[in-house]
């Protein structure tokens, strides 16, 4: 995986920081959708596995029985504690554990991460500090921009948006549609494209010069945007893939963007007049757009127009 370096990120999250960012979602799962998971069907213990991790699993089941509290109820007293415009150190640590409990994995990161910028001690147990400062560590957009730019922005939460609700029916499909993947030449041919190339190369030379800005501001063009749809999706339409699982994979892929705007709405719902940074894969970003752009009071900025809107 490409390396993320925080201060070649700096002119990013300072372009983000122009938009005075009132919320901040990510591409993770919701606490609801975990409980629901836990209780679910046997598939998805392998998506929780991959997706939220054993580890943070075990912890916050700990967190729960040492707080005697349900996950519902730790969701619920975490709310409150975040809403608050002054947050002290001793709150913060109670909010880290709260949302350990109530499976909010990145919003106890986050107030981990104010913790370490005024370097105050701390009475979590050694288990989820050892954890914390491993996550922490990690080489990923949540961390190094979305973390940062709630910092920078003194935003107390992180929200999750995230769906995969699908992933009951989605390793089916996966195992009709595979053979087909090595015989294609379609994606043989996609995998030489410009759509591949271009940000491979952007990326080899962010890690060289530090210019991530490049990278960011490509994957947000409309050129690359019109480069997902034909490229890639129609790859599933059109080509050399067989029709009937190609189409179910594009539904599966339809139900989770739907699912993961519909969270987004619960975000906008929650910060009317707000303005919403969301971070996520860049796959996604062009169908949120284009459901985004139908929904009633929602105003779309473009990464590469912030500047001309910092004012609105």
């Amino acid at each position: 995986k490409t390396p993320l370096d925080s201060d070649s990120l700096t002119p990013i999250i300072s372009k983000l920081q122009m938009y005075s960012p009132t919320a901040i979602a990510i591409e993770a799962l919701r606490p609801a959708d975990i409980i629901s998971m836990i209780n679910g069907a046997d598939e998805y213990k392998s998506v929780l596995s991959q997706f939220v991790g054993d580890t943070f699993l075990s912890l916050a089941n700990e967190e729960q029985k040492s707080l005697a509290l349900t996950p519902n109820q730790a969701i619920a007293k975490m709310n409150v504690l975040v809403a608050s415009t002054s947050i002290l150190s001793e709150q913060r640590e109670q909010i880290i554990r709260l949302a350990v409990a109530a499976y909010d994995k990145n919003t106890a990161l986050l107030h981990w991460q104010y913790l370490a910028e005024i370097s105050t001690a701390t009475k979590l147990s050694s288990a989820l500090q050892i954890y914390l400062k491993e996550l922490s560590s990690q080489n990923n957009e949540v961390n190094q921009i979305a973390i940062s730019l709630a910092i920078k922005s003194d935003v107390n939460r992180l929200y999750p948006i995230d769906d995969h609700l699908d992933k009951d029916i989605y390793p089916e499909v996966i195992e009709d549609l595979m053979p087909y993947f090595e015989e294609s030449t379609s994606i043989s041919e996609l995998r030489k494209s410009e759509y591949f190339i271009k940000p491979m190369k952007l990326q080899e030379q962010a890690v060289k010069t530090g210019n991530w800005l490049a990278l960011y501001s490509w994957i947000n063009s409309e050129a690359y945007k019109e480069q997902v749809i034909n490229d890639e999706w129609r790859l599933f339409i059109d080509k050399d893939l067989p029709v009937k699982p190609s189409l179910a994979r594009i539904a599966l892929w339809e139900v989770r963007n739907l699912n993961m705007v519909s969270n987004i709405m619960r975000v906008v719902a929650k910060n009317i007049g707000g303005k919403i940074v969301i971070v996520v894969g860049a796959n996604h970003k062009v169908f949120f757009e284009d459901y985004l752009s139908r929904m009633v009071g929602v105003n779309l900025v473009q990464f590469n127009n912030i500047d001309a809107s910092k004012a609105d």
